[in-house]
């Protein structure tokens, strides 16, 4: 897949610490209540290293560190090279991916696992949905252990992503027809100064990328928050039709939304952006940017910390 960038970028450095791995589990287990955990497994013993990052203080209610990835005290199992998940309805559990993952069967289920990729020898993400149906994500992480200007943390479509966290890597979420992400927290990616898909430039580093020609890409109560990443390009960068945007917290990039209909030479259709609310660490003090063959429906946006309204969005090709 060929990357699309817009916008600037800039340096965030990602900590490494020692975290706890071990076991694994590859099982067909019930699902867990809607907006509920699954159960979390017996506590790990630490045997390999996790990249981390720092905390960061997020805004009651939404979406952060303690919320969002693998429960504490679930036990994981490393599973080292790349991996191939075929087979369809199967259920994943308790794993931590020393390689890069991709998926091409219908219905299967990640619970509670880790993706850390490898070292990338050509674009791609840490874990590929693109060209499977039904995939779900649920109480996972995205850290990318060998940081690179290839690497992404997912390229989804088809794909409910709940209660995941997402860092350390250049685009957070690459989305594509039929992308669910809820309760989960993108923060503190990585800029590097060349990209060569960026024609020896920087990074362009989003939140949520969402493309032309695609459709019904929903991002609900998330916290998307580009702030901890110097300048980036936008939480939310979409040229897709039918994109719902949705009590999410939101900040970062040069606008926090940039909705773009240049891509398809068209209008967009469908564009709802409603009750979220905005840091103000956008570079142009830009909430919103919508091209002028976008138009939008919604309301109730307002400053996070003055419960304010955002100002109308402003227009630009």
């Amino acid at each position: 897949m060929v990357k699309a960038w817009w916008g600037v970028g800039a340096v965030v450095v990602v900590a490494l610490v020692v975290a706890a791995v071990v076991a694994a589990v590859v099982t067909t287990v019930p699902a867990a209540a809607p907006g509920q955990r699954p159960r979390s497994a017996p506590a790990p013993v630490p045997t390999a290293a996790v990249p981390t990052v720092p905390e960061r203080s997020v805004p009651d209610g939404f979406p952060d560190a303690g919320s969002t990835g693998v429960p504490p005290g679930a036990e994981l199992a490393v599973v080292t090279g790349d991996r191939t998940f075929a087979t369809d309805g199967e259920v994943v559990e308790g794993l931590e991916f020393h390689g890069f993952v991709t998926v091409t069967a219908r219905g299967v289920t990640f619970r509670k696992c880790r993706f850390l990729g490898g070292k990338a020898d050509r674009v791609r993400p840490l874990l590929d949905t693109e060209h499977a149906r039904d995939t779900v994500i649920e109480d996972s992480e995205f850290r990318a252990a060998h940081p690179s200007p290839s690497v992404d943390g997912i390229w989804a479509a088809h794909t409910s992503i709940l209660r995941s966290e997402f860092t350390g890597t250049v685009d957070g979420i690459k989305a594509h027809t039929g992308t669910v992400v809820r309760d989960s927290y993108i923060h503190d990616l990585t800029w590097f100064a060349s990209d060569p898909d960026q024609d020896g430039g920087p990074t362009h580093n989003d939140g949520v990328q969402a493309f032309a020609e695609q459709t019904g890409v929903t991002l609900r109560h998330n916290t998307i928050d580009l702030s901890t990443t110097r300048d980036p390009n936008a939480a939310v960068q979409s040229s897709a039709d039918d994109l719902r945007v949705v009590d999410n917290y939101l900040d970062g990039g040069g606008c926090v939304v940039n909705i773009d209909h240049t891509p398809l030479g068209r209008p967009l259709r469908g564009q709802h952006v409603s009750g979220n609310r905005f840091g103000r660490a956008s570079a142009y003090d830009c909430p919103i940017l919508l091209s002028t063959g976008a138009a939008m429906t919604g309301g109730g946006n307002v400053w996070h910390d003055t419960g304010r309204p955002i100002p109308e969005p402003g227009r630009h090709d």
